[in-house]
Parts: structure tokens; sequence; C-alpha cells
């Protein structure tokens, strides 16, 4: 048996202060390991070389793969669909603008989603930050609704954070830019989870990924732990397990669970 590890995702602030739900928390977190994490950013570096590498200089790609890199910048297949619809005519012009303009890019983000008004705010965001951050994931961040919904005040950010202070914004262009501080200072608690391995920073291709790998799975892990709160053991059997909860956050398509051999 693996020893429990401690974490600063369950702390009192992450919900109500009930110790079923502490149980839960910690129950759920040892559903995920760090080979998980480390999978999961390789997915990511895969997904990078085969759909978005070049994406910022040969826009004519989104011709041919337009479809498989809206289901990867959200995550729900109704999301992906509705980007669908909406770029049917193909009209990829925005996109240059957004993936090479001179203006610093969290201007660029907002002036992305401004001009996109026949989309919902929060999809246009996960479509222009996808984008952004698949292409060059050194240099640019995720926001997407479970990072940080300013709508609903929810997202795993502020549970890292302990408040909404830092996310707060006046408009786009800062909320991305707090967005992507909080997003590098919540890295200090993955330390804490033990999910955190010299592994997984120490690879250079894998390395621009672990920050979304990590946090889609402490997403992963507050959901299923206060879902599995709320309902009962036969609806918690129908839940996705973690690591592919993850995935879906991210685009990406989920692992088949090998079955157990069966034993004559």
């Amino acid at each position: 048996m693996q020893p429990q590890r401690q974490s600063h995702i369950i702390k009192q602030k992450t919900g109500p202060d009930d110790p079923e739900l502490q149980t839960n928390l910690q129950e759920a977190l040892g559903q995920v390991a760090p080979e998980d994490v480390i999978a999961i950013a390789d997915e990511l570096a895969e997904r990078h070389a085969r759909l978005f590498l070049g994406l910022e200089t040969d826009s004519s790609q989104f011709a041919s793969a337009s479809a498989d890199i809206f289901s990867a910048v959200t995550h729900t297949k109704a999301n992906a669909r509705t980007l669908s619809n909406h770029f049917a005519e193909g009209d990829h012009k925005l996109f240059n603008g957004l993936l090479n303009g001179e203006a610093p890019v969290p201007v660029r983000v907002a002036s992305f989603v401004e001009k996109l008004t026949a989309l919902e705010t929060r999809l246009a965001l996960e479509l222009a930050t996808g984008l952004l951050h698949n292409t060059s994931p050194k240099d640019n961040w995720l926001w997407t609704r479970w990072l940080w919904d300013p709508t609903t005040g929810t997202g795993i950010l502020p549970l890292l954070a302990g408040s909404t202070h830092n996310l707060i914004a006046d408009n786009l262009a800062d909320g991305y830019a707090r967005v992507g501080a909080v997003t590098a200072m919540s890295m200090k608690f993955a330390e804490g989870t033990g999910l955190w391995t010299d592994e997984l920073v120490s690879n250079e291709t894998r390395a621009p990924y672990v920050n979304s790998a990590f946090l889609a799975c402490a997403y992963s892990v507050y959901m299923y732990g206060s879902t599995s709160w709320r309902l009962n053991k036969d609806f918690n059997n129908l839940l996705p397990s973690l690591p592919n909860m993850a995935r879906r956050l991210l685009g990406l398509p989920k692992l088949k669970v090998q079955e157990a051999p069966m034993v004559e």
C-alpha cells in the first residue's frame, strides 16, 4: 500500500468544514499518481507536435485540421461543435492576428475575444488561450472556466490561491495577465501533493505542459471528491477515472481502462 500524500489542494477553504468531504478528497487524491501527470503532459507534447507545431506561421493548417483543433481547445463535444459551426466558412484571418500580432499577448487575447461577439465569452477565451498555449506553451497559458470563471467565481486557481483576490480584473487583458500570474504561483502547491517529481519537469519536451497537466488533475481531484461526497456510491461508480477526467478538461481523448484478466 502506498503512503497517503498530503495535499495543499485539500484544506478547509476548499469546501464546507465536513470530515467526510476531507476524507473523500484524500481518497480522490489517492487515485492520481505522478505517472498519470507525466503521461498527460507527454500526451499534450505529442499533440503539439502533431497538431499545433508551426500553426502560427501556416494558418492553412486550420482548413485541414480545424475539427481536431477545436476539440483540443475545449472540454465538451458541444463546444467543439459550436466552434466548428462558427468558423464553417473558413474565415481564419482572426487567428493570424491572435498568433502573430505585434501587440502584447494579453491585448491580443482581449481583442480576439471582443471580436467574437457571437460566441460566449468563456468559450472565446478558451479558444484564444487554447490556441496560444498549445502553439507556444512556454510563453502562454490557458484561461478556461475550470481554471477561473469570473462569472461564477469558481475554478481551481482560487481554490489553490485561497481567494479570488489576485484574479479580479477590470478587463480581459488584465484578467489574462492575472490568470498567468496565479497559475505560476499555484505551482508551489504542487510540491506538497506528491505528484510533482523530478521526472515530470526534467524532460524538455514535457516540461512546458506540466502546469496544465497538474492543474487539470488538481481540479479533477476536487470535483471527484466533492461530487462523491454529495452522491451515493452507486452514482460514484459511474464517474470516469480521475486521469481521464483531467484528459477531458484538456481536450485529450480518454484512455481505456484495461480490465484485469479473469482467474480460472
